[in-house]
C-alpha cells in the first residue's frame, strides 16, 4: 500500500541498494524491512540536525550487533533505514528490525511505546514507487523468536566430520600439465571469523598448489599462465575436495563453505555443471550452503563478463566472492557485478607486519561500499585482526597449515 508523504521512499535509492547487492528475490520472502526513526526527529523538533549524526551512529552500532555479515541495511532518507535479511526472512527478519528499532527508541526517548514503533514490510518496486506494508509491532512482539546473540568471543566452528579415508585419498593431489609439468595440490581448511560477531561463520578451501620437481608454489595469481584444462583440473579437484566438507543444511548453526576456484573455468557451461555436482548435493543444498571465491580476477578482467558470470553463479550458490590482486586499478572491474564479498590474500602481500596493516588498511579504503563483506585471509596470526577490523573489513582469516600427511614411500 502507498504510504504518506512524509513516509514516502525513495524508489531509486531502494532499488539502487538491492541492486548492488542481488537481493532483490529478498523480497518474496519477506526480508526486506523498513524501520523508521521519525519519532525521534519530531521529538527533538528544531535540534534534529545537530542530533542526527549522533542518532545515524547510534543506528550503525546496533545494525552491526544483530545483523550477520550476509545481511544488509542502509540508510534510504533522513530517518529511514532498509535492513535486507538472507539469514531470516518473514517475522524472524521483521523481529530482527524491530528489534534494533526499539533499542534506538529506548536509548534516545527513553521508552519504545507502540505508537512510535513504525516498521514497513517492503513487498514490491515498481517504477518509482516503493509498495510496503505497515507491520504491527505487538503482533510481531508476540510472535517473535529469539533475536540475534549479542557478539559473543570468537568462537571455533562447529565440528564437521570427514572421512579420513576419504580426506587421505583426495589430499593431496597429483597431476601433470598439458606440457608435461607434474604439480601437486595440498589442501588446508581456513576458518574465515566474522569480525562484526567474532565466531567463525564459513570454512574455506586453500589449495596450495606446487611444482614437484622444484618445490616452487604457483600462487593463484599466476594461473593465468596455465592452460584451461589445466585450471579446470584444478578446480575439479578442489571441488572434489571441498565436497567432504559440505555442510548440511538440517544442521543449524554450520558454517557455510567457500570454495575457491578459477573465474575462467566457472566462465565456461562444464566448470558450472562441476559446481553444479559437488558432492552430488541437491539445488536447495548448494544455494544454502556453498559459496564460490573467483581467484583470478584482475584489472584486465572484463567488468561485464565478470557481471555475466557472478548472476550465473548466484542461480547455483549463496553468493559470489572476488579476489582482487594487490595494486592499483584492481578494483573498477568489481563495480556493478554484485558482489557477496571481495577478498585479499595475505599471501599475495609482501613485507614485515607493519607492511602488511599498511596495505590491508589500503585494501579497506579502495573495497569500502563494493560489497557487503570485505575479507582479508591468509593472514599469519589473529593479531592482525584488529587492523582489519579498524580498516572497515568485515571477515578474517588466519592462513591454515595443509591438512595433508606424508606417506611413507612406497
Amino acid at each position: 500500500m502507498s504510504q504518506p508523504a512524509s513516509q514516502r521512499l525513495n524508489a531509486a535509492d531502494v532499488s539502487a541498494v538491492l541492486d548492488r547487492f542481488g537481493g532483490h528475490d529478498l523480497l518474496a520472502r519477506g526480508a526486506v524491512n523498513v524501520i523508521s526513526l521519525a519519532a525521534i526527529r519530531d521529538r527533538a523538533g528544531d535540534r534534529w540536525p545537530r542530533k542526527r549524526p549522533d542518532v545515524w551512529a547510534y543506528v550503525e552500532r546496533r545494525l552491526d550487533e544483530h545483523l550477520t555479515f550476509q545481511d544488509l541495511a542502509q540508510r534510504v532518507g533522513e530517518t529511514d533505514y532498509l535492513i535486507a535479511m538472507t539469514s531470516e526472512e518473514g517475522v524472524a527478519a521483521q523481529a530482527v528490525a524491530l528489534k534494533v528499532l526499539e533499542e534506538v527508541l529506548m536509548h534516545f526517548l527513553g521508552a519504545a511505546e507502540p505508537r512510535d514503533m513504525s516498521v514497513r514490510a517492503v513487498t514490491d518496486i515498481s517504477g518509482d514507487e516503493v509498495s510496503c506494508a505497515p507491520l504491527d509491532p505487538l503482533a510481531i512482539l508476540k510472535s517473535r523468536p529469539l533475536a540475534h546473540p549479542p557478539k559473543a568471543p570468537a568462537a571455533p566452528a562447529p565440528r564437521h566430520t570427514v572421512d579420513p579415508i576419504e580426506e587421505r585419498r583426495r589430499n593431496p593431489f597429483v597431476f601433470r600439465t598439458a606440457t608435461g609439468l607434474p604439480l601437486r595440490i595440498d589442501f588446508a581448511v581456513e576458518q574465515m571469523v566474522s569480525l562484526r560477531h567474532r565466531k567463525t561463520v564459513a570454512l574455506r578451501i586453500e589449495p596450495t598448489v606446487t611444482e614437484t620437481l622444484t618445490g616452487r608454489v604457483i600462487p593463484a595469481r599466476a594461473f593465468a599462465r596455465l592452460s584451461d584444462a589445466d585450471l579446470a583440473t584444478i578446480d575439479q579437484a578442489i571441488l572434489d575436495y571441498a565436497a567432504l566438507y559440505l555442510p548440511r543444511i538440517d544442521e543449524p548453526g554450520q558454517p557455510v563453505l567457500i570454495v575457491p576456484v578459477s573465474f575462467r573455468t566457472m566462465g565456461a557451461s562444464k566448470g558450472r555443471q562441476a559446481l553444479m555436482s559437488v558432492g552430488e548435493a541437491s539445488p536447495g543444498r548448494m544455494k544454502a550452503s556453498v559459496m564460490v571465491e573467483l581467484v583470478d580476477v584482475d584489472r584486465g578482467t572484463p567488468a561485464g563478463r565478470l557481471t555475466e558470470v557472478a548472476g550465473l553463479l548466484k542461480t547455483i550458490c549463496r553468493g559470489v566472492f572476488a579476489r582482487i590482486q594487490p595494486g592499483p586499478g584492481a578494483l573498477p572491474a568489481l563495480k556493478g557485478a554484485r558482489l557477496m564479498g571481495i577478498t585479499l590474500d595475505a599471501g599475495d602481500l609482501v613485507g614485515d607486519e607493519s607492511r602488511l596493516a599498511a596495505q590491508i588498511i589500503d585494501f579497506g579504503r579502495q573495497a569500502r561500499g563494493l560489497a557487503p563483506a570485505i575479507a582479508v585471509q591468509g593472514l599469519p596470526s589473529e593479531v592482525l585482526f584488529a587492523v582489519a577490523e579498524t580498516a572497515g573489513l568485515t571477515h578474517a582469516a588466519v592462513r591454515a597449515p595443509a591438512l595433508t600427511v606424508e606417506r611413507p614411500a612406497a
